[in-house]
């Protein structure tokens, strides 16, 4: 019961061809990488871009990988809809950096019969690390061996826009307006958005396809920021280290107890903002520490810019000199504000859901999109479901009846996008 089957995942690759172009998706490793220099970040995603522009171009349509790995396909209008506006559609090639994405093998577990279901390494995953579970009784459900991550964030809204234009390649009688399909790079570091050419998509909206449970629709995202702490130490020998030494590794220990305890992402939810310690690197002389900082209000945002800042001057202080800095970078802003001003694509949206059977759960999501930056840059772009679960780790599982109902929803959002005439 619930036991992960390799051999039920081949036949259901057989039945369905977005699953299959998912499976095939998640061997491509494209994990990116915050530390890289290079754009994109990591070369699997210049790997698996080229295989998809190979097949884009195999289907008859106009594909082309970047230098910076963005890929651009352009989709003529159907014959009815020339005169609608034109539509973008998104999802980003790279899956995060939090869990590896080498060597990735799915399994599928046939009408998940609830309780936990244990990966072949020993892993357990049930309704305490997945509380969504619980709504997928006698679902098929796709999950990682417990090793890596599956990558349907955000392969999944990849195989759907991959399903999408193979459909519309074999009848382009699909009413459908001029579409842009992008699949974007670096998205997971916050790279992606400015990466895209708005100049090259010449859309009049978007959308994201890209995460989250079936039925949600991002209406709003947080803002954030990406902070480096840097702390120098003084270095002496020990046994002349009385009144001396400042070990740095107690001083990135001093600064995280400084933070707002309560505000941690396990200790916040719905519309609470956070600040996130991934990653730090400490010796005696130097240590670094990587935060994340998220807020839904700009003013918010502000605020724990501040808190950091004022942590900073405060432990300089205790030490007698500068030892600690930090600098911080934007990565992307609430979507919410430019959606308002736009409100025809969330229009659309909602009735998309409608017709594909489903009732909009419009969310503001704890997380980013591609859309983020785009809305503010002008393109307006909401984020629809792929059905993805406990993304960026190893517990991570899709419910392929979700990923049919994604493709299902954005069919239908083409079609009535087809319907939309311009403005006089």
């Amino acid at each position: 019961m619930n036991e992960p089957s390799l051999k039920a995942l081949e036949d259901l690759k057989g039945k369905e061809s977005i699953v299959k172009i998912f499976c095939d998706l998640i061997s491509f490793d494209t994990r990116s990488d915050p530390l890289s220099k290079n754009v994109p970040s990591t070369m699997g995603q210049l790997r698996l871009g080229a295989s998809l522009v190979n097949t884009l171009r195999t289907l008859g349509f106009d594909a082309k990988q970047e230098p910076n790995g963005v890929i651009y396909c352009r989709v003529p209008a159907s014959k009815e809809a020339q005169k609608a506006p034109s539509l973008a559609l998104l999802a980003h090639m790279d899956t995060a950096p939090d869990a590896s994405g080498a060597g990735v093998t799915p399994y599928l577990v046939e009408k998940y019969s609830g309780g936990g279901i244990v990966l072949k390494n020993g892993l357990v995953l049930d309704e305490k690390i997945c509380k969504e579970l619980g709504s997928h009784l006698g679902e098929d459900i796709i999950v990682t061996g417990g090793d890596t991550l599956l990558g349907g964030d955000d392969k999944a809204g990849v195989a759907v826009l991959m399903q999408l234009l193979h459909d519309l390649s074999l009848n382009p009688e699909i009413p459908h307006p001029e579409l842009c399909v992008i699949f974007t790079v670096d998205e997971e570091i916050g790279n992606s958005a400015d990466l895209v050419d708005l100049a090259k998509v010449n859309c009049t909206y978007g959308v994201t396809v890209d995460g989250c449970e079936r039925g949600e629709l991002d209406l709003a995202t947080f803002n954030a920021y990406a902070a480096l702490v840097e702390i120098k130490g003084r270095s002496v020998h020990t046994g002349t280290a009385y009144k001396v030494m400042q070990n740095a590794c107690e001083l990135a220990c001093r600064f995280m107890n400084l933070l707002p305890q309560n505000e941690k992402p396990e200790n916040t939810c719905g519309l609470e903002g956070f600040f996130h310690v991934h990653r730090m690197t400490a010796e005696t002389a130097l240590a670094k520490i990587s935060l994340i900082v998220r807020d839904f209000d700009e003013e918010g945002m502000q605020k724990r810019l501040k808190v950091l800042q004022d942590i900073a001057v405060f432990m300089n202080r205790e030490c007698g000199y500068d030892a600690v800095s930090v600098t911080t970078k934007h990565q992307y802003s609430n979507l919410s504000k430019a959606l308002k001003e736009h409100p025809l694509i969330v229009d659309l949206c909602r009735k998309a859901y409608e017709n594909a059977g489903l009732c909009a759960n419009e969310i503001s999501v704890r997380g980013g999109t591609d859309g983020s930056n785009l809305s503010q840059r002008g393109l307006p772009c909401p984020n629809i479901f792929t059905g993805s679960l406990n993304c960026h780790g190893p517990y991570e599982c899709l419910p392929v009846p979700s990923l049919l109902k994604a493709y299902e929803t954005v069919r239908a959002l083409i079609e009535l996008s087809a319907e939309v005439c311009h403005e006089s």
